[in-house]
């Protein structure tokens, strides 16, 4: 560049700068609300979208009504890959809900439950979020699979069962009816004749879906009312052999197997040392494992059966030793192989809500009556998102037109002033294209520092919010890093550019002496 060009540039620069850079730091707020409108719509769509995926919005319950047909023939109609497409759903599920008598520490209570024919859903992932986790209590993805025994309790439920923040459950009681002579096999039965059955606690969450207390597999209801009759499996009765010579222990990490046995062995009568063996047997009770890291130990006391009473003392001087939070008797339980054949109500999962209105109007004409509540809420939600996408477009837009008026604006401002200064250089023989030139670098220098300086402070906000709390279910309010946030800023640039040049172009199609004299 000519040695005259950058003096000018050097001297046009300041005045277009304005007083103390005034037009420089009206620049950079404009910049700085258009950035933080760009980063709260897009945080605010970001946030939309993830409840719009996320199941716990995207589920719909239709409850079993009298009408056994309709209920039944409706659920096959959802199996249909056509509705499938027409109303935007993927998985079907035939559920379950019952209550049962609980007993935690030292409390009992009727907690609602949940069981799901598919435990590895999308659903049931959602539920095991990182989010929704309470105090990391969430069992290895490979123990979830639907023939397990235990159970996904809310934080809530675990408070009302008597656990404390800190030292949430690794297994919950269910309080199993058992039949007549059961307390002859050294079972201490509670409450008129119930044997608390320890079950694992496969994760501790904040919420669950419906606002119910535990879900489960359909397994454990399946055992419980399906299989009942012919195994069930709480009769300790027919199962007496078993139970009298062999001990499952739930054995934490936090404890050590080695330590465990030892103690084990140090309990066990003499005459019974030689042939007892103790090992790991996790693998055959993958069904007992509980979210707390650890492993089932299985001590075997021989073919004979130990007599009662010293085999009960055994158990009684195990549990008495340890902490129940670190180690805790379980029963390898004989399972039944029937399967409930319809669930007590249907369970559906939405892509998107755009056609929940019409899947309503498709249920109701196939007898089913969705609850209004139900449908006028995820409607809503959908409305909500489509209008939150508009007002983010218009937000932009908005922006960006208010940042070209300011600069247009401003260079007219400042040309109207140092019009004959530029008279006076084409006078002299100046190029106009030059002229152009040093004012597209000028503009584009400060267009640039604003641009920094905003996007900066804008990132700055974002990332303070989060250290102050300010957050939404963990997401921040603010998103700069985005497309939008490019496009705009590409934009800045190229309008920039395009002012520049039109009112250049305009004033420099004047004469000399018209710019001088000031004639227009």
């Amino acid at each position: 560049m000519k040695q005259y060009l950058k003096l000018l540039m050097a001297r046009e620069a300041k005045e277009v700068l304005g007083k103390k850079g005034s037009n420089l730091w009206i620049l950079t707020l404009v910049l700085l609300a258009t950035f933080a409108s760009i980063a709260f719509s897009e945080g605010s769509m970001i946030y939309l979208k993830d409840k719009m995926e996320d199941p716990f919005t995207n589920w719909v319950s239709i409850a079993k009504a009298i009408d056994d047909n309709s209920f039944n023939n409706f659920r096959d109609l959802l199996e249909q890959d056509a509705n499938k497409r027409k109303y935007d759903y993927s998985n079907v599920l035939m559920d379950q809900f019952t209550n049962y008598q609980m007993m935690g520490n030292g409390r009992v209570q009727y907690p609602s439950v949940r069981f799901f024919g598919n435990i590895n859903s999308q659903l049931v992932k959602a539920v095991l979020a990182d989010d929704n986790i309470a105090e990391g209590c969430t069992v290895n993805r490979d123990l979830l699979f639907n023939k397990t025994m235990g159970f996904i309790i809310t934080s809530n439920a675990a408070k009302n069962l008597g656990y404390e923040e800190g030292h949430l459950p690794t297994y919950i009681s269910y309080m199993a009816g058992l039949k007549e002579g059961a307390d002859t096999l050294g079972i201490k039965l509670e409450l008129g004749g119930f044997y608390a059955v320890p079950f694992p606690v496969l994760a501790v969450v904040r919420r669950l879906p419906n606002n119910v207390d535990m879900m489960s597999a359909n397994f454990f209801y399946e055992q419980q009312h399906v299989n009942a009759a012919n195994t069930h499996p709480f009769d300790f009765i027919a199962h007496e052999a078993d139970y009298l010579h062999t001990l499952h222990f739930y054995v934490a990490n936090d404890i050590g197997e080695e330590s465990f046995d030892n103690y084990v062995k140090s309990v066990i009568p003499d005459s019974l040392k030689a042939r007892v063996q103790i090992y790991d047997d996790s693998e055959r009770c993958k069904d007992l494992m509980t979210w707390k890291p650890g492993t089932i130990r299985k001590i075997d006391l021989g073919d004979e059966r130990l007599p009662r009473k010293a085999f009960q003392d055994v158990a009684d001087a195990v549990e008495a030793h340890y902490d129940a939070y670190l180690v805790r008797r379980v029963h390898r339980l004989v399972y039944g192989t029937e399967q409930a054949e319809r669930g007590s109500f249907i369970s559906v999962e939405f892509n998107s809500l755009k056609h929940i209105r019409e899947f309503e109007t498709f249920a109701k004409s196939n007898g089913i009556q969705l609850e209004m509540e139900q449908v006028n809420s995820k409607e809503n939600f959908n409305a909500v998102t489509v209008m939150a996408g508009i007002l983010s477009a218009a937000m932009v837009i908005f922006s960006i037109v208010c940042i070209i008026m300011f600069m247009v604006n401003m260079l007219q401002s400042y040309f109207q002033k140092v019009k004959r200064n530029i008279g006076t250089f084409k006078a002299f023989g100046m190029n106009g294209q030059e002229l152009i030139q040093v004012y597209i670098i000028i503009l584009i220098s400060i267009v640039l520092t604003a641009v920094v300086i905003a996007l900066l402070a804008t990132w700055g906000i974002q990332g303070l919010l989060p250290l102050l709390g300010i957050e939404k279910d963990g997401f921040n309010y603010l998103s700069l890093w985005n497309t939008t946030t490019y496009i705009a800023t590409a934009v800045i640039f190229v309008s920039t550019i395009i002012t520049v040049i039109l009112v250049m172009t305009r004033l420099l199609s004047q004469t000399p002496g018209d710019l001088i004299y000031d004639r227009n």
